[in-house]
């Protein structure tokens, strides 16, 4: 282990002692925590603000922040009425948001503490691993995300294994905030995705895929910090892809402002603007790349369902970052 790349971040909210892990390119500087893989920290190269929103210490991260940067899983987004199918058994789940279960609910991976298992000056891989029906998922699963740095890009691996089926989309939940100020005010994402899923009262798809219209048609870009504002899953693709751009986020017009490019294997990008934060709203955008959400659900929606002789199930995401400087970009 590089022992000068780990800080004490302070406790879990089980006590656990949570550790910061430091990874540096010739661009970038990056933290990540062992509390949920949290992303907690992303600076450029001449940049004093991190671009992604994070805090000093490991208890911040709870309450109406608890999944801020975190990895969310085993099953990102909403299953409704917290309830799967999984082969020929119905599997419940207790629900965390009204009657839907959100980001796997209490057990989620946010909230636990992952295993330092590889570390490099510009990399390092976290494990965790899962009983079999803990968190109320069946099949002892094992976790890992390999974040590394080179140049001006980060990149995360999310990998799943599992003993037998299960469900497996685990998620990147990181808000991003470019200007480093509280609020998204001054943002304009670009989402390459022709459909959106189509939601009710509750958040949860209730058709399949729609073409996008009005402040939902980001193919040549929307401000952010604005209502009605964002919690919706883009449609990029019917399957799994090479890795491609997808997604875009800057602050047209304000000199010397970083901007950044998100690329992704996932079939979907759920966007949420952090607009129902009790204290905060706008304060972020999170770039969800995962599978569409509800999948069981929906009989057209990319199957999330992992068997053990898939073997290991790998979601990869890459953001670049360019920062214009004295009219270059760097």
């Amino acid at each position: 282990m590089h022992s000068d790349q780990i800080t004490d971040f302070g406790h879990s909210a089980s006590g656990q002692p949570v550790q910061r892990i430091a990874l540096r390119s010739d661009g970038l500087e990056v933290s990540v925590l062992t509390l949920g893989a949290i992303l907690q920290g992303v600076w450029l190269a001449g940049l004093r603000h991190s671009v992604v929103v994070g805090f000093d210490r490991a208890e911040a991260y709870a309450g109406a922040n608890m999944y801020c940067g975190a990895i969310v899983g085993p099953v990102a987004g909403r299953l409704r009425g917290a309830e799967a199918m999984i082969g020929e058994q119905l599997w419940r789940f207790d629900p965390n948001e009204g009657q839907q279960l959100l980001h796997s609910g209490a057990e989620g991976v946010h909230q636990s503490l992952w295993q330092i298992a590889e570390l490099g000056d510009d990399h390092v891989t976290l494990a965790l691993e899962l009983a079999h029906c803990e968190g109320g998922f069946p099949g002892i699963r094992r976790f890992e995300a390999r974040y590394r740095v080179a140049g001006h890009s980060l990149a995360l691996d999310l990998v799943t294994r599992t003993d037998r089926p299960t469900l497996a989309n685990l998620a990147p939940h990181a808000f991003w905030n470019l200007s480093g100020s509280g609020t998204l005010a001054g943002h304009r994402l670009r989402v390459a995705a022709d459909h959106v899923l189509p939601v009710g009262p509750e958040l949860y798809p209730i058709a399949g895929p729609a073409p996008v219209a009005g402040h939902l048609d980001l193919r040549n870009g929307q401000p952010l910090g604005e209502k009605p504002g964002y919690d919706d899953s883009f449609c990029l693709s019917q399957t799994r892809q090479p890795m491609r751009p997808v997604a875009w986020l800057d602050l047209p017009g304000t000199p010397d402002a970083p901007s950044l490019e998100l690329a992704t294997t996932e079939p979907g990008l759920q966007v949420y603007d952090g607009r129902r934060h009790p204290t905060r709203p706008f304060f972020g955008v999170a770039l969800e790349s995962q599978y569409w959400p509800d999948a069981p659900h929906h009989d057209g929606f990319p199957s999330i369902v992992l068997r053990p002789e898939d073997g290991a199930l790998c979601q990869t995401t890459c953001w670049t970052f360019h920062h214009t400087s004295n009219g270059e970009v760097q």
